[in-house]
Formats: structure tokens, sequence, C-alpha cells
């Protein structure tokens, strides 16, 4: 097999024939060791803190945004149809967005990241090194390609529970140059695929001492295997694994529940100083398992702020929507610690000049903010791997076949989030218990990308998003239940490189009803 030879800075060519992965200008650089793998790996293969569109449509297409409802000017027209697109569910969004930012260039970006675990599994068997340094390599590369390819079948193909035999994405798992266009696997031969990675890394991972395992850096780790184990099963409706892999996360491992009560929220703004939220993309969180990715995917797509009505000052034109804030009780302390006060001042107001503004929350949460509330990104993480999740998972998992642990875990996890003294537990049962582990896991992982996925694996409901111009309600956009919009379009240039591509079935062009 040709092995691609990778250059420090991969860049990567879209789809088919023998362009598929190709870099377009790559420099003669061959590792020889098993380390200099590892450190390809973390260069080629990891979302570091300023990789960018991998997750930038993850938390722009669900039920818990909304747009502002006050005045805000739309001085420039490409970005508001920008926003348009995506919030619209466009089918053309992919061929009409204006950027020359990585915003919207999921298919490539991802491919590219695949493409270096591609690498480091192919070149394995030809450096030398240990066999623990080479188990350690093999380990991290078919977790991270698992993870990628988990992630962009649920942008690109139909969900697992309501159509596994539908057109899912190419399974590129070689680094190597084909002369064919690469056809798309079906939905279910990709999680297979995703499955089979999985349990690679775990068994390359167990062949390693404990400390090895789970070290403290920010490298994937068997926690973390486990853990977007349980997700897999969890959408595939495999309750038993995804039992199984969120007990070993909670059972096996020394991560524990944040508590939120021991968090002091300080009110004073100062400049230079980070915004006091609680931070979930640091390894000091002890229940953050890893942390990756960067923050500004936030803010690519639904970031855009505008003058309000004054010329003077500035504020977001999305936020987060009423009904994700209607979730929260008053005594739970997620509602002002999960959700994120939008302040508004003029460009580069000093501290003493931004002013919260009353019920507007910012479509981000849980990571690192500056003091105005902004995204910090580039020099830190974004999103983590969290151990609440693994509650999650169980409770739902188990729900209908062990109540007591499935409420066990939910309120575990609520006496961590609720104010001292205040009633967190629950005692649902059947559907309603089910219903409210759903509720909770809104509440948990709000704004980390993980509610469209779960919308679409709740069946893809309708659900509605208003559209407000310079303060003014124009209507709603509407995705109905189980439309094609659950399923995102493949962008023309990628069709046009890889004819064997097979478009999604499109949702029709919404109009404000």
């Amino acid at each position: 097999m040709k092995k691609i030879l990778f250059s420090i800075i991969l860049v990567v060519g879209l789809s088919g024939c023998s362009d598929f992965l190709e870099p377009d200008s790559p420099s003669e650089y061959v590792p020889e060791t098993a380390d200099a793998l590892n450190e390809m790996l973390l260069g080629e293969a990891y979302p570091k803190a300023t990789t960018t569109g991998l997750f930038s449509l993850h938390g722009a297409l669900d039920d818990d945004i909304e747009m502002s409802d006050v005045y805000i000017a739309q001085r420039t027209t490409s970005a508001i149809e920008n926003l348009r697109l995506v919030y619209s569910w466009d089918p053309e969004m992919y061929d009409l967005y204006e950027s020359g930012t990585n915003a919207m260039k999921q298919w490539k970006t991802y491919y590219q990241f695949i493409l270096g675990t591609n690498a480091a599994l192919d070149y394995l068997s030809d450096v030398t090194g240990s066999v623990e340094d080479k188990a350690y390599v093999a380990a991290q590369a078919y977790a991270l390609r698992a993870f990628f390819y988990f992630n962009l079948v649920n942008l690109f193909g139909e969900p697992y529970n309501y159509n596994k035999a539908a057109d899912g994405v190419p399974l590129k798992l070689a680094s190597g140059l084909s002369d064919n266009y690469e056809k798309r696997a079906t939905v279910g031969e990709v999680y297979e695929q995703i499955i089979k990675d999985l349990n690679e890394a775990e068994k390359n991972f167990l062949t390693l001492p404990e400390a090895s395992q789970n070290k403290a850096s920010y490298r994937i780790n068997l926690p973390a295997v486990e853990l977007l184990h349980a997700r897999v099963c969890l959408h595939m409706e495999d309750m038993e694994g995804a039992a199984k892999y969120a007990r070993k996360v909670i059972e096996d491992w020394d991560y524990s529940l944040y508590d939120l009560k021991s968090f002091i929220k300080v009110d004073e703004i100062v400049a230079g100083v980070d915004a006091s939220y609680p931070n979930y993309v640091s390894l000091e969180n002890p229940e953050t398992i890893w942390a990756y990715g960067s923050a500004s995917d936030f803010v690519s797509t639904i970031g855009l702020a505008d003058y309000m009505e004054d010329g003077k000052t500035l504020a977001y034109m999305v936020n987060a929507s009423q009904g994700l804030i209607d979730c929260f009780e008053e005594e739970d302390l997620r509602k002002t610690l999960y959700l994120v006060q939008e302040l508004r001042g003029a460009d580069n107001a000093q501290p003493k000049d931004l002013k919260p503004a009353e019920g507007h929350y910012l479509p981000w949460s849980k990571c690192i903010m500056n003091y105005n509330n902004s995204v910090k990104y580039n020099t830190v993480f974004g999103m983590s791997l969290r151990l609440s999740e693994a509650y999650l998972i169980l409770a739902e998992a188990v729900y209908n076949t062990d109540e007591e642990l499935a409420l066990r875990m939910i309120n575990e996890l609520r006496e961590k989030r609720y104010a001292e003294g205040k009633n967190y537990e629950v005692n649902y049962s059947g559907e309603e218990l089910l219903n409210f582990i759903r509720e909770e896991r809104r509440r948990e992982l709000c704004f980390e990308g993980q509610r469209w996925f779960d919308l679409r694996r709740y069946g893809m409901p309708s659900f509605k998003r208003r559209w407000i111009e310079y303060g003014d309600y124009l209507g709603n956009y509407v995705i109905e239940k189980e439309d094609a919009a659950y399923t995102l379009p493949i962008s023309s240039d990628v069709i046009e490189r890889n004819p064997a591509l097979k478009q999604n079935r499109l949702t029709t062009k919404k109009i404000l009803q």
C-alpha cells in the first residue's frame, strides 16, 4: 500500500478517487519511532484548542437556541444570510454559506483528522519502539477515529435507530491512496466500525500499566473510550452495552461529580480576569475525563453580534432559548452557573460599563470565558467528556430494568447541582422516569454538542425557532417530525470531487410560518 508522506500540518482534499484524502502539498516526513508517531498523532489527529470546524454546527441546529427579541442592526448582509441558512436548516446551507473559515467544512475537516489516525495505524508496524509504546499509539488512534466517525455519521447520516440501512459516510480506514471513488457505507456499517475501533482502543489500553491507561494529560484515555462506547451504545439502543460501559466509567476510576455548591461566584467584573463560571475543560475539575476542541466553534456560525438601536451597545443575535431556560428550577444552581448571562456594552467596553441583559443568556457554557462572557479560544480547550454523562447514560439504560439504580444515578447527580438544603430528589417511574432523565440530559449537557444528536435519536420531533429582525417578530422556522433536515446535506463541491457519493434526501426550503 502506498502510504501518505506526512507534512507537519496537513492540507487535505475533500473526497473521491486518488485525491480522497491526499495532502495537496506534503513535505516528506516519515516517522521512524513509536514516539514520533505519538507526537504526529498530537499534531494531526487531536482536536486541539486551535482546531476549528469540527463542532461548529453541533449547537446551531437544535431547540436550545433562539433569536434575541431586541432590536439589533444588520450591518453585514452576508453574515445575516449565513445565520439564516443555518438557523432555518436550509438544504443549500453548504453551497450558499459565504465564509473563508472552516465553519462549514465539516466533511473535509473530519476526514483530515481521520487521515491522521489512519496514518498512525498504517505506520505502526514499520516503526521502532516498545510493545507498550506502540499499544499506546494504537489505542489513541482507534479511539480518535471512532470519535470522529461517530460525529460525522450523526451529521450526514440518518439516525441509527431510524434507518441504519441509509447511506452514512465513506469508511476510509487506511492512509493509502485509492484508485476508486469511495462510496458511502451504510449508517449501520459505520456504527459497526465505530464499535470495532472502540474495542481495539480498549484492548490496547488494557495492555498498558494502569497509570498509562488514564494519564493526567490532555490525550484521550481508557475512561474516555469507555464513555464514548456507552454513548455509542445508547444511540444504537444497546442498553446493556450502554450500562456496562457507563458503569465502568463511574466505578473503575477516581473521577467524582463536581459539587456546584462549592463554586463561589464572583459578581465583580474585572478586565483580564476570566468570567466567574464553572470550568469543565480543565483536568483540575474532578469530573473532567478528556478536554478537546476549540470554543471558537460555539460562535463561528451563531455568535453574531451587532449594535442595538442606540448605535453604541452591542448585543448577540442568538441566545439560549426560553424552552431551555424554563427547564431549570430556581433552586437548580445550573440556572445561574450553566446559563451564561449576556453582558451588553459598547465595543471594548470597560467592566464598569457592561450591563447584564435580564433574561438573555448566551449559547455556550462550561468553558473558559473572558471577563465580558465571550468565549476564550485558541489557547484553551472548549469542550470535554465528563463523568456526569456516564450517570445520565446509566440512568437511561436501566430505567425500565433497574428503576432503583436509575433514580439513584439521577438523584446523585442532582444533589451536586442543587442549592444547599433544597429538594433535589425525584421519584418517577416508567415513561415519566425516562422523560425526566432526558430532560435532565438537556439541563446537564446544554451547549455541549449533544442536544441535536439526542433529538435525532428521540424520533426527530417537530419544533420551531422564531426569526426576529430589528426587534420585530417575523414568524417561525419549523422543522417537522422526521424532517429530512435532521440529516445534513453534502456540499456540492464534495460530490463534484467524488461522483460516487449520493446526496441525502433534502428537506424543503423553510418559509416563515
